[in-house]
């Protein structure tokens, strides 16, 4: 529809205010016209035409984050900023889509969504906007990667102790971390033994000796005896009594650490436990340290028992032959926590009396295979002639992966 406005005046202004056109390719024209009087009667026109240039209306997404680093167990608010000065936002019209943590649609344009951005370190966010520009609805979108404060590993570590004259004990290490693998944690330990305590000597109503430990708390010197670094599992020989303190210091990958500290005393007494003494028994138990990316040669002398995975050590049953399987790679699953196969490529064993290579590989070997070999095979073949039955332990090669691991054999109680 067609608007006319006359004037007699050519400097006044006027407005107008008309519908948006309904092609943007054929916009509306403006048109001027001008009639004059040369002075003599004359009327003289003039005419100038314009086109209309219409403006869209436009926004710009944005939105930030409290806390604006948040850990991965953080409930994090993703507050909107959006810019819209013409109050083009469409109703529901805003989504975010988290990566990994999937997506959340049709918010309002002042909504804060919460949400557990659960991807360690780095994490991206895409805010999408839709808004009418006066033409047609459009979509506006911002990505951001959203950086993440780290979360320092727990610092845990279990004690099994030896009964010997002089103590032995053994500490592995069960850090966690929320965020990394256990097995990219380094640990290292310091052992330290308080040079101020002393022992005394008393003897109970049995007429037993009884070794005491007497140290002040605020009054300690501790004396660095050894330390360990980059290795789950720290064993010690104490060669003195006193109080000693074990700190083990857990760092992941972001350089964080956590230490975690042990204070106790070490004196030396005689074993009253006795490991029974029937034929064949393993009367002696031990640990093997097992170097990471070689062959190591390995012998066990354990004819039966067995790893417990609920007590978390082997355990006397002589229904029970010790093979590869009972004995190593379920102590492995069940001290690391990981499948054997990630810690070990093949044990390659040879029995001489069956003149026969024996090849386990963790994660493909069956149990029931013949690869699954007893540590100790009996030989009752007789060969000699001399009425005794043998028993040949099973040397064999382990082929260990990127790390280094232990394994304990023999019977402890």
């Amino acid at each position: 529809m067609e608007t006319i406005y006359n004037s007699t005046t050519y400097t006044e202004a006027f407005q107008h205010i008309g519908n948006c056109a309904s092609d943007p390719l054929n916009l509306p024209k403006i048109k001027q016209i001008i009639t004059i009087d040369d002075g003599t009667g004359k009327l003289f026109t003039y005419e100038l035409s314009k086109d209309l240039q219409w403006k869209e209306y436009v926004i710009s997404p944005d939105f930030n984050l409290l806390p604006i680093k948040p850990t991965i167990l953080d409930n994090t608010a993703i507050n909107p900023a959006i810019t819209d000065s013409y109050d083009v936002v469409q109703a529901n019209g805003v989504d975010y889509d988290f990566t990994e943590d999937g997506t959340s649609l049709n918010h309002q344009e002042n909504e804060t969504v919460n949400k557990i951005l659960s991807t360690p370190r780095l994490q991206t966010v895409l805010q999408t906007v839709r808004y009418f520009t006066g033409w047609e609805i459009k979509t506006d979108s911002i990505q951001k990667n959203i950086a993440k404060t780290n979360i320092a590993p727990e610092a845990c570590n279990t004690l099994e102790s030896n009964c010997f004259t002089v103590p032995v004990e053994v500490y592995t290490s069960c850090s966690t971390d929320q965020e990394d693998n256990p097995q990219s944690l380094t640990i290292n330990w310091e052992l330290y033994l308080d040079k101020n305590s002393t022992i005394t000597i008393t003897t109970d109503d049995q007429g037993d000796e009884v070794r005491t430990v007497v140290y002040d708390e605020n009054n300690a010197n501790w004396e660095l005896q050894t330390s360990k670094d980059g290795n789950p599992v720290f064993s010690w020989t104490y060669n003195n009594e006193g109080q000693y303190k074990l700190i083990e210091i857990a760092t992941d990958t972001d350089g964080d650490s956590t230490p975690a500290e042990r204070i106790f005393p070490i004196i030396f007494k005689k074993c009253s436990d006795e490991l029974d003494q029937a034929e064949q028994t393993v009367q002696a138990s031990g640990l093997i340290e097992v170097e990471a990316n070689v062959w190591q040669l390995v012998a066990i002398p354990m004819t039966t028992g067995s790893w417990d995975k609920t007590k978390h050590k082997i355990i006397k049953n002589p229904l029970i032959k010790s093979t590869i399987k009972n004995i190593i790679i379920d102590q492995i699953e069940d001290v690391y926590g990981v499948p054997a196969k990630d810690m070990i490529k093949v044990i390659n064993g040879y029995t001489g009396d069956e003149n026969q290579f024996r090849n386990y590989i963790p994660g493909f070997t069956k149990d029931a295979s013949v690869h699954n070999f007893q540590l100790v095979y009996t030989d009752a073949d007789m060969d000699v002639a001399d009425g005794i039955t043998k028993f040949e332990i099973s040397g064999f090669w382990i082929k260990a992966k990127d790390r280094n691991f232990t394994l304990k054999w023999g019977i402890i109680d």
